[in-house]
């Protein structure tokens, strides 16, 4: 076992809250690893001021560098212990990206995609139509100002990222399956 999976397993065992940094795309995402393998990392996520965020699947290729302890990470730790978390979590599979999606959608009733590598801050918010191993269709959910639902086909490799269990995200859902 390489040192960098030495360390996942540790923070994952021992529950150490982490800030994992995807600079490439400048950004840093304070949480608890809850899964790892050679391709992906399930992190259960919290904001900067320890408010839970969801979950988000990173591309290990795409992490630069973790950080721990210290001031920040601790007294953000301090305010994370007091939140509710989400439950099941290791029911989500990462064993492949379409996995990923699957028992996300599955978990969360949507899924939200990052595609960074075309555009850092684009993100799809939606329902998974249909997918193969190249390819998926997903049904978008509109901005709270839209709500105008889309269909959109777009190759599964160039997701960098996949989210749910944030705010913003369960708000729109709630708002769709209301109508």
């Amino acid at each position: 076992m390489d040192l960098q999976q030495q360390y996942f397993q540790k923070f994952q065992t021992e529950k150490i809250l982490v800030d994992v940094y995807t600079d490439y795309f400048e950004e840093s995402t304070y949480g608890y690893i809850v899964k790892f393998n050679d391709d992906f990392i399930l992190l259960e996520q919290f904001t900067s001021i320890g408010e839970v965020n969801g979950i988000s699947i990173i591309r290990r290729e795409n992490i630069t560098r973790l950080r721990w302890e210290g001031n920040d990470i601790s007294t953000t730790e301090k305010f994370v212990l007091k939140e509710k978390r989400i439950l099941n979590l290791l029911d989500i599979k990462i064993d492949t990206i379409t996995d990923a999606l699957k028992s996300v959608q599955d978990k969360f009733g949507y899924i939200s995609l990052n595609i960074q590598n075309i555009d850092t801050g684009m993100a799809i918010i939606g329902q998974i139509e249909e997918m193969d191993d190249e390819t998926i269709v997903i049904c978008e959910f509109g901005t709270y100002t839209s709500l105008d639902r889309k269909k959109l086909m777009m190759s599964i490799n160039d997701i960098s990222k996949i989210e749910a269990g944030g705010d913003y995200e369960n708000n729109l859902k709630e708002i769709y399956t209301q109508k």
